[in-house]
């Protein structure tokens, strides 16, 4: 009975350190608007770091105002109209 509850209790600890470094590894929230022939879309993306941000929102964004791989590929390569990142999800809990 007593190992069933230590296998249970590290278990649940496993689980648990898990889940909690997954959600310290999104503290940069990045901001992203792109114009695409004449279209205008905004994403917003958590990361690790501002990179990893700036890139998912983007393609967030382009995925908004395009129709079709050669589009989207075309829209992965503009400048952004707006760029803001910022501390995100992950330093707003206060540990």
């Amino acid at each position: 009975m007593a190992r069933t509850a230590i296998s249970v209790a590290i278990g649940i600890a496993f689980v648990t350190a898990v889940i909690w470094t997954a959600f310290d590894q999104t503290s940069i929230e990045c901001e992203i608007c792109v114009e695409y022939k004449g279209r205008k879309a905004c994403s917003t993306a958590l990361a690790a770091d501002a990179a990893s941000a700036e890139a998912q929102a983007h393609s967030g964004a382009c995925s908004q105002v395009t129709g079709g791989v050669t589009e989207t590929l075309e829209c992965d390569r503009i400048a952004s109209t707006v760029r803001q990142c910022s501390p995100g999800a992950g330093t707003e809990r206060g540990y």
